[in-house]
Parts: C-alpha cells; structure tokens; sequence
C-alpha cells in the first residue's frame, strides 16, 4: 500500500498526498488504465477522488509501506 507520494506533473507543479493527511484514504497507481488515483474520506459535502493520468506526469516518488 502506498504510504505517500510526490508528484511533478509536466507543466512543473508539484503535488503531495499522505495518508491520513487531509483526509486521503488511499493512494493507487493503475498501470493497466495509466491512471494514478486518490481517494479523500467522506465529508459533509460527498466523497471526493482524485484521478491524474500518468500521461501528465514527469517524475513520481512513493513510499510503500
């Protein structure tokens, strides 16, 4: 399971998700759909998830734990 990531998307932005850190859920890579995908916990206005394609992404760290 991934713990944390670290993002640079290809126009140079920088994004950073941790478990457990603003509500994230979970954090998933799937590489049959080149999708990265992150779920936040539900809240008063809904469930919220985030999904960025691989094709947007430059450079990827993780942490698995």
């Amino acid at each position: 399971m991934i713990e944390k990531m670290e993002l640079t998307m290809i126009n140079g932005t920088v994004h950073h998700f941790k478990r457990g850190e603003f509500g994230v859920e979970m954090i998933k890579v799937d590489k049959e759909k080149c999708l990265i995908l992150v779920s936040f916990s539900e809240r008063e206005f809904g469930k919220r998830e985030i999904i960025i394609p691989l094709q947007n992404v430059e450079k990827c760290e993780y942490l698995l734990r």
